[in-house]
């Protein structure tokens, strides 16, 4: 399935798609600078994501082994070794960026790094800017869960690694997310100490368990 990176309506997302020439190396020559994180993506293969030593964007690297498989530029990657921003599928690895006023995911074919597309998170409440703590991305490998909020707003939405669409959104209110994980066929989050759970396919907010 020809990989699309168009999400819905819903989220009025702007299309960011296929420039192609303009981030890659075979166009410029931009020098990588130092190792922000390491992802594993299998027995062998990381991504290794990098500063770029003469601007405000960054240097991603897919290496098998010791070999660079392929290398790209990205706008510039929000994400830290504590704070990954990173979601890794068979078809794509997408990236968590920053471009100006805008927060947003960007997304690469995994075995060619072609620029697939990409698409505005909460464009709504530009200008926006990824919260300073607590998780930005989760993943199951199947889907990526991004978390963007601000001043009275938090959001948290699902995204098909596959397709490239944006499933659902779902508004998590003023409080600041500050943990999040996934589980079987779900993703959840903590605001204000109160752990919340949602449908992985659908958003759906699971009912909370009642303690006695």
């Amino acid at each position: 399935m020809r990989m699309r990176w168009l999400g819905p309506g819903l989220f009025g997302i702007g299309a960011a798609v296929a420039v192609v020439g303009g981030w890659y190396m075979i166009h410029a020559r931009p020098e990588p600078g130092a190792i922000i994180d390491t992802i594993a993506v299998g027995s062998d293969e990381s991504i290794v994501i990098r500063e770029e030593a003469h601007s405000d964007r960054s240097f991603v690297e897919l290496h098998e082994g010791q070999t660079v498989k392929w290398e790209a530029l990205i706008p510039h990657y929000v994400g830290t070794h504590a704070r990954p921003a990173v979601a890794v599928s068979p078809t794509s690895v997408t990236f968590r960026v920053q471009r100006g006023p805008r927060s947003e995911v960007f997304a690469l074919a995994m075995t060619t790094a072609l620029k697939l597309g990409g698409f505005r998170l909460a464009p709504e409440h530009e200008p926006n800017h990824t919260p300073e703590r607590g998780p930005i991305t989760l993943t199951d490998h199947e889907r990526s869960y991004e978390l963007i909020g601000g001043d009275g707003w938090h959001q948290l939405v699902g995204v098909d690694l596959k397709t490239g669409d944006a499933l659902w959104k779902v508004e998590l209110g003023a409080e600041p997310v500050t943990d999040g994980g996934v589980e079987p066929g779900a993703v959840w989050v903590v605001q204000a100490g109160a752990r919340r759970t949602f449908e992985a396919r659908s958003g759906s907010e699971r009912p909370s368990p009642i303690h006695s």
